[in-house]
């Protein structure tokens, strides 16, 4: 302190770092709540030195503090639109399966400590040798009120095995939670593509609805001055009633896609959700190798070994009823005086084990039955980790076959089948083309788009899947960016 009153070049550097520390502060919409300081230079109006030497260095230690790392708001970096960012974030919090998971870990965790303590100690009172001829207690001396405490000890070793056991199921219920919360960030995603397609394939059938309006209009047009047939409005007529019950069913679908979102979210059935991002085709940068890799850290699995660890404690602890346990006991007699003889308490103390002598029955059973139990989740452990990478092949077979596919349709043949059809109803109108003709390159037209949409959601619903099954954010783009 003192350094800083004789030195003003130090004085000055210091009230300079202070005002660049509130800048950055204001900047970054950080408002310390102390009172304000004004620093000065010694050229600066004059300052009192105590006074600067008491408030100067805590108000660059407080907006120091000010500067650390601290939680920033979520950020998307998962290229997930930002909508349905909010949707997963909404339903990681509000899920009642992901909440009862976290309350299961919760409880979990609060067994540790309860699992290595001792028993309760217990205290007796009880009356030792009263005459019965009397009923006097000061007839006697051999007369008591007896009052006794005891506590139990397990055997050294056993109070901790039993903390391990309860702490490697605890970490087992913390991965599943974790599962868990994978598996609703999932269900989310693909809900809401779900909603996307049926979304997009309501405006494509809307739109082709209205094309088919402008056919019956033609068609009705040409019959009337004898250049169409009848056939022709009665299928053109039909064709535009399957347009309009396809609309009810589309109108269905995004009902029963937003009902399954807000159950995902526990918000009511009928509560709005904004019309999705349309469904748009990238690229597949997956590796199975990588695929497979990821995940063995799968929460799941990691759940599994948890119980594998487990009762590899079980089978110790079980092994360790071979030994006894301890119990001490604290005794105090009371005896009742008589008018020729003052008798003193007595003060009494026990050991006591039990006798571990009944293997056969009940000892190696016990340890049978835990060996048999760890052998199983060993096998569960095999059985899941067989099953998760036939998923992840099947996933990513799936991937590579939706991706040649939605590459041939939305750069071959979505293209031809628009330039086969973007004239017809006009060729049609002046007779050079036929209903059939009309018909069938309006419905190719339509069913291309339809399946182009169902094939990006696959790729969606999918790519979703495949995150749940390695237990994390799959990279979007090349270079391992997600």
């Amino acid at each position: 302190m003192d350094e800083l009153d004789n030195n003003p070049g130090l004085t000055s550097w210091a009230a300079g770092l202070g005002r660049s520390i509130l800048r950055a502060c204001l900047r970054m919409r950080i408002v310390p709540i102390v009172p304000e300081i004004h620093l000065k230079t010694e050229g600066e109006m004059g300052y009192r030195r105590p006074f600067f030497r008491r408030l100067l260095l805590p108000a660059l230690y407080l907006a120091g503090m000010l500067l650390l790392p601290s939680p920033l708001p979520a950020q998307n970096h998962t290229g997930l639109p930002p909508d349905l960012q909010a949707l997963v974030t909404e339903s990681l919090k509000a899920n009642a399966e992901v909440k009862q998971m976290r309350s299961l870990h919760t409880a979990a965790k609060e067994t540790i400590r309860s699992a290595g303590a001792l028993d309760d100690p217990e205290a007796s009172f009880s009356i030792n040798n009263l005459p019965t001829d009397t009923w006097r207690f000061s007839q006697d001396d051999m007369t008591q009120k007896m009052f006794e405490v005891t506590q139990k000890f397990p055997f050294p070793g056993k109070r901790g095995l039993r903390s391990e056991v309860a702490e490697e199921q605890s970490r087992s219920d913390g991965h599943v939670y974790q599962d868990k919360a994978n598996e609703v960030r999932s269900r989310v995603i693909i809900g809401y593509w779900t909603l996307s397609l049926a979304c997009a394939n309501f405006d494509l059938t809307q739109k082709n609805k209205q094309f088919w309006e402008q056919v019956v209009q033609v068609a009705e047009t040409r019959y009337s001055v004898g250049q169409g047939q009848q056939a022709d409005v009665l299928q053109a007529q039909v064709e535009l009633g399957n347009y309009l019950d396809r609309l009810f069913q589309w109108t269905q679908k995004q009902e029963s896609a937003r009902a399954d979102l807000n159950a995902l979210r526990s918000q009511p059935p009928r509560t709005a959700i904004p019309r999705p991002q349309p469904l748009t085709s990238r690229p597949n940068y997956l590796k199975l190798d990588d695929l497979l890799a990821q995940a063995e850290a799968r929460p799941q699995l990691q759940a599994l070994k948890a119980l594998i660890a487990k009762q590899e404690k079980a089978v110790e602890l079980a092994k360790k009823e071979y030994y006894p346990d301890f119990t001490f006991g604290l005794n105090y007699a009371l005896r009742q005086n008589r008018q020729d003889l003052n008798r003193a308490d007595m003060v009494g103390g026990k050991v006591m084990i039990n006798l571990p002598i009944w293997h056969d029955a009940k000892i190696k059973p016990r340890i049978r039955e835990e060996e048999a139990k760890q052998n199983a989740a060993k096998e569960g452990h095999q059985s899941a980790s067989n099953q998760l990478a036939a998923m992840i092949k099947d996933r990513y077979a799936k991937l590579q076959r939706l991706s040649q596919q939605i590459s041939l349709l939305d750069q071959g043949i979505i293209p031809q089948a628009r330039q086969a059809a973007a004239a017809t109803l006009s060729t049609y109108q002046v007779g050079g083309l036929d209903f059939a003709q009309l018909y069938q390159s309006q419905i190719s037209v339509y069913n291309a788009e339809m399946q182009l949409q169902e094939y990006l959601k696959d790729f969606e619903e999918n790519w979703a899947e495949l995150e749940w099954l390695v237990g994390n954010e799959l990279p979007r783009r090349p270079g391992g960016k997600k």
